[in-house]
């Protein structure tokens, strides 16, 4: 082989290992306020609540039970680890680029010959006969694109990015299905909590009609007292059927989040347990660290990084390309002579170079559009983290806004139940108007609903901050085969080490 052959392919291996072309990736810095505005609780824990069970906090055995299957029977999990094993392959797709593609072929021929006769002149004719024979042949091709620009080094860093955007969409879902669950259990004992405050209130409200029916046999009243008694019981009677229907629903839908059907969670749900207590707040943490915590602002951002890599594999379609293409092989006639090594050897070195000089604008317009892909993922990076700070806001609100209102409606309630007891015996003395007992008792039983559906409220507010903060989705008890070792573990620190986010106290 000549020198110059050998210059050029050494030049362009050279050239293979230079950084890539199009931009280096660095994680935007997103500006954070220093502290919570409605928060009441010390910043003290922060990147550890993702790593926290917090439903256990609610001392409720059969929710965590249900909390711990589901992590590992939920379908919309199934078809996320599927995903990252799609991701996974595109990694190897996109790498295999970078390496040499070797095929082997062989082939047998055999041609038979055959006779012509040629006529010139008054020359006698001639007879020719034509070769015959088997041709063996045996070799590997081999080619190769020798990345000098990069092109492909930032498709493998694509691949790589949309993988780990695939193992951060696990999480949030995983994130997902823990509050759906939570939340779906809570209506269902919240529910089964307003069917036993009807049903003692549909009691209740019997009595009553007994008291006017035996007022009017005595004629001490008139039947209009019995009718409105009766309407009053048929109308709180009237909302068991939806209550009813209301905790079936939220079995049929816990079913589903546990990958079974609907009825399967029957006989363990069905039997009415009380709301769990309300635990206390736990501390939410600083803002900046929705970044580290929340997959769904993890995997935005990695979505991020993958765009911006495509931008450079769009960018090295602008430059010429590199390739060396070899072949060896052995070819003969003769099949003892063909399988010696030293006999019918060929080989061939081929390398070269391509340049698209003119597609009509197709390759700059292609980067043109990998650059507006990677301004709106950064937009959407910017919004989505706006947006988180917005929710744990609103839920910090809520909770504390509910824990007033509960507190106030418990006190409605020990002043409605004297209301009634004192309407009722002065009806019976016949001191007062049936019309009083009736508004006493409908009162009674808002005031117990609304008191009832606040705790409810407190409850699902809870679980929803915890989901907007980021929390537990790597809580120890729940074990998932998501990820290759490498995207395993915290994500803590390296965030702050690579300037993802600055404080805007600072």
């Amino acid at each position: 082989m000549k020198r110059r052959t050998w210059v050029a392919i050494c030049l362009a291996a050279l050239l293979g290992g230079c950084a890539a072309v199009g931009p280096d990736y660095q994680r935007p810095a997103l500006e954070a306020p220093s502290q919570w505005t409605e928060s009441r609780e010390k910043a003290g824990v922060a990147l550890a609540l993702a790593e926290i069970a917090w439903w256990r906090a609610f001392g409720d055995p059969v929710l965590n039970g249900l909390m711990e299957q589901a992590a590992k029977t939920n379908l919309d999990l199934e078809q996320a680890r599927a995903r990252i094993a799609q991701a996974r392959a595109d990694v190897l797709v996109a790498g295999a680029a970078a390496w040499p593609s070797v095929t082997g072929a062989g082939s047998i021929t055999r041609s038979q010959g055959g006779t012509s006769t040629i006529t010139s002149g008054s020359a006698a004719p001639q007879s020719l006969a034509t070769a015959s024979g088997t041709i063996f042949q045996a070799g590997f091709d081999a080619s190769w694109e020798i990345d000098v620009f990069g092109g492909t080094r930032r498709r493998v860093e694509a691949a790589r990015a949309r993988l780990a955007a695939s193992v951060e969409d696990l999480r949030a879902t995983l994130l997902t299905l823990l509050g759906d669950v939570a939340k779906y259990y809570i209506d269902l004992r919240a529910d089964q909590a307003q069917l036993e405050i009807t049903r003692a209130n549909v009691a209740s409200q019997e009595q009553t009609v007994e008291v006017t029916r035996e007022r009017y046999r005595l004629g001490l009243t008139t039947y209009l007292d019995v009718a409105q008694a009766e309407a009053q019981q048929a109308a709180t009677a009237s909302n068991l059927p939806t209550l009813e229907a209301s905790i079936k629903q939220a079995i049929h839908r816990l079913g589903l989040l546990l990958g079974r059907e609907p009825n399967a969670l029957k006989a363990r749900l069905a039997a009415i347990r009380p709301l769990p207590p309300a635990p206390g707040v736990m501390a939410a943490g600083l803002p900046s660290h929705l970044l580290a915590r929340r997959p769904d602002l993890r995997q935005v951002e990695r979505q991020l990084a993958a765009a911006s890599a495509d931008i450079g594999a769009a960018t090295g379609e602008l430059y010429p390309k590199f390739d060396l293409t070899a072949a060896l092989g052995l070819q003969g006639s003769d099949m003892s002579k063909f399988l010696k090594v030293s006999s019918g050897r060929y080989w061939s070195l081929v390398p070269g170079v391509t340049w698209n000089l003119f597609d009509g604008g197709k390759a700059r317009g292609t980067v043109k559009n990998k650059e507006a892909v990677y301004r709106e993922k950064l937009a959407n990076y910017r919004a989505s983290f706006l947006q988180a700070l917005e929710e744990v806001e609103n839920y910090l609100a809520a909770y504390y806004g509910e824990q007033q209102k509960r507190l106030i409606l418990a006190a409605s309630v020990k002043a409605n139940e004297v209301a009634v007891a004192l309407a009722r015996e002065r009806y019976r003395r016949g001191l007062t108007s049936f019309l009083d007992v009736l508004t006493a008792e409908n009162s009674l039983y808002t005031a117990q609903s609304n008191l009832s559906k606040s705790a409810a409220n407190l409850l699902t507010d809870l679980i929803s901050l915890y989901k907007a903060l980021g929390g537990g989705w790597n809580a120890a008890e729940i074990r998932m085969a998501e990820a290759p070792a490498e995207q395993k573990g915290p994500f803590n620190q390296e965030l702050q080490k690579q300037g993802g986010l600055k404080n805007a106290a600072n």
